[in-house]
């Protein structure tokens, strides 16, 4: 899934190098009419982008950041759209494979069960992408609290200091303090360099480093001693989040498969089975596929607290 705007950029980028210079006769003149649906295609996602539709599809998250790849994708092959026609142009391309679904299968719910696993997929993969960036952010904390440490303690500004850590690493983190060595270059101020900085790295104890900085720049007190026990209290976090995960592993994949399996039997149902999608369509089975939607919901939820309650223990 992390690689689907790049193929759907190459594969746009394909179709029109092969439309343009396609063969003389009949596979010419078809080769011309693809090209022409395709320039109508282009034209109407550019004025669905200048709609409402667009602001929709943007105030989610995941479809702003797969809508930002392909237009990075795009661009790789000389093809210019903003996020705003890369996302009607991912929601457009999701309705017509679920459309087409929907025709081999000849019923509207397996459509629509097509859309909503398109969907999902999306979403589950967007979500895991940014868990793993916060992990990965977490995990670089106590070496970016230590290069800070040693670079204060030897003398360096504030200024020097960030830069130093920005170079020092290519994750996730050391990224965050590079953008922020750049605005304090570029003439920022301290304190918007730093309420930046706490913006974009979404990291344990960011907050508190932040405020240490702008306390440690007006006042000139060491921070030494604070960044060194900041460095060992992240560290020893993250070895309670290991073991945390180790011990509720097993639980974690229990919960994943209960939750998971009626949604996956109800979705291959409904594209294989021409009698569930009947009795789907009437009122008592809607209504029981929604009891039981609402119900594997409200679980879910009781779980995620009971979760969410054992990790703020820890």
């Amino acid at each position: 899934m992390e690689a689907a705007p790049v193929f759907l950029g190459a594969l746009i980028a394909a179709l029109g190098a092969f439309l343009v210079t396609g063969g003389s006769g009949e596979g010419g003149s078809v080769g011309r009419r693809l090209l022409g649906w395709g320039l109508r295609a282009l034209r109407l996602t550019r004025r669905v982008a200048r709609t409402r539709v667009a602001d929709v599809l943007l105030s989610l998250d995941f479809v702003r950041a797969h809508a930002g790849r392909l237009a990075r994708a795009l661009a790789s092959v000389a093809v210019a759209v903003d996020e705003r026609t890369a996302a009607v142009m991912l929601a457009g391309c999701s309705v017509f494979l679920s459309g087409v679904t929907g025709l081999l299968m000849g019923s509207p719910v397996a459509a629509l069960v097509a859309l909503a696993a398109m969907a999902a997929t999306a979403f589950a993969h967007e979500s895991s992408r940014v868990r793993r960036e916060r992990r990965e952010a977490a995990a670089a904390m106590p070496e970016v609290y230590r290069t800070l440490s040693v670079a204060l303690a030897s003398g360096q500004t504030l200024a020097q200091a960030v830069t130093y850590v920005g170079s020092r690493g290519h994750g996730r983190a050391h990224e965050a303090f590079a953008r922020m060595s750049m605005r304090l270059r570029c003439g920022s101020s301290t304190e918007e360099a730093v309420g930046l900085l706490s913006t974009e790295l979404d990291a344990p104890g960011v907050e508190l480093l932040a405020t240490a900085l702008v306390i440690s720049h007006r006042t000139g007190s060491p921070l030494r001693d604070l960044l060194m026990r900041s460095a060992a209290l992240a560290e020893r976090r993250e070895e309670f989040e290991r073991m945390l995960g180790v011990k509720t592993a097993q639980v974690r994949l229990s919960v994943r498969i209960v939750c998971l399996l009626p949604v996956v039997m109800i979705a291959v149902l409904a594209l294989i089975s021409p009698d569930f999608q009947e009795g789907l369509l009437t009122p008592a089975g809607m209504g029981c596929v929604t009891l039981a939607a609402g119900l594997d919901g409200l679980a879910l939820v009781l779980i995620r607290r009971l979760m969410r309650g054992v990790t703020r223990w820890m």
